[in-house]
């Protein structure tokens, strides 16, 4: 078996780095939408939920 190049550890390197960066945007974007408060009550996972139930009813 032929042993790993240097080009496919740097490509290997990259997907990991990229994916914990990903990880990482996705996870603040999520703290920083749960701590803005709303009055309206429409944003977040619930105003989300809310708004679907509407769609749904008509």
């Amino acid at each position: 078996m032929q042993p790993r190049t240097n080009a496919g550890r740097r490509t290997r390197n990259t997907v990991v780095v990229a994916l914990i960066v990903a990880g990482l945007w996705a996870g603040i974007a999520l703290t920083r939408g749960a701590a803005r408060a709303d009055d309206s009550g429409q944003d977040g996972p619930v105003g989300h939920f809310s708004r679907a139930v509407q769609l749904i009813r008509g």
